[in-house]
């Protein structure tokens, strides 16, 4: 398995590098500008889409982010903290069980109330 895990992309580590930015072009359309020095290597949306939906991408995730440099870090951490339902860290397998059967289950518990005896 590669050091990067779920993460790796072509040869390199997908979470690295720093935000893009977008640009208003004159005629209205919307261009993202990657950083020249510090690229991010995996879109942001994708990196939201992999924690959303893999256990193996969040541990991974959990695994390399302590190791990434500081611009990286700030990145993500940015992009967890504005997209905090899309990202749902969820550490161990029983939160994320938890979180299935919660999504899952819509209706309540339904109990049934002892009757009161008329003495009461």
């Amino acid at each position: 398995m590669s050091e990067f895990g779920y993460w790796e992309y072509a040869g390199k580590n997908g979470l690295l590098g720093v935000a893009n930015t977008e640009e208003e072009l004159s005629d209205g359309r919307i261009l993202t500008v990657k950083d020249p020095d510090n690229p991010a290597v995996l879109q942001d949306k994708f990196i939201l889409y992999i924690l959303r939906t893999s256990r193996q991408g969040r541990a991974d995730f959990s695994r390399l982010f302590p190791i990434l440099d500081s611009d990286s870090q700030d990145r993500l951490t940015t992009l967890i903290l504005s997209n905090p339902r899309a990202s749902s860290l969820l550490l161990n397998e029983q939160d994320f069980a938890d979180a299935v059967q919660h999504k899952n289950v819509t209706t309540g518990v339904r109990t049934r109330l002892g009757i009161p005896s008329r003495g009461e």
